[in-house]
């Protein structure tokens, strides 16, 4: 994007996969101005990769969710964060008192 224009602001999906918010990062720096044109440029490396516009009227910024795997989807920090502790074993519950 050019100097006096503040490029969009991605949201990319997985979150967790740095690599991909890189390159999607610099493409728009290098020119990708339109989510059809990152999309192509995407499609070169990620086959599925989709972009959209968030389009809000009230907005002052532009957005754009940029998705790795055409949908979104769970990041492993995610997946992480939201398991619950395993069950634990079946044991017998200590007795009451010392």
């Amino acid at each position: 994007m050019n100097g006096n224009v503040p490029g969009p602001i991605l949201v990319v999906n997985p979150a967790d996969d740095e690599v991909f918010g890189i390159v999607a990062e610099v493409l728009v720096d290098r020119g990708a101005s339109s989510t059809a044109e990152l999309q192509r440029q995407l499609r070169r490396r990620y086959d599925r990769a989709v972009v959209h516009a968030r389009e809000l009227s009230s907005e002052p910024f532009v957005i754009w969710y940029v998705y790795r795997d055409g949908l979104w989807v769970n990041s492993r920090r995610d997946l992480d964060r939201r398991s619950p502790d395993p069950p634990a074993p079946n044991r017998p519950s200590p007795p009451d008192g010392p």
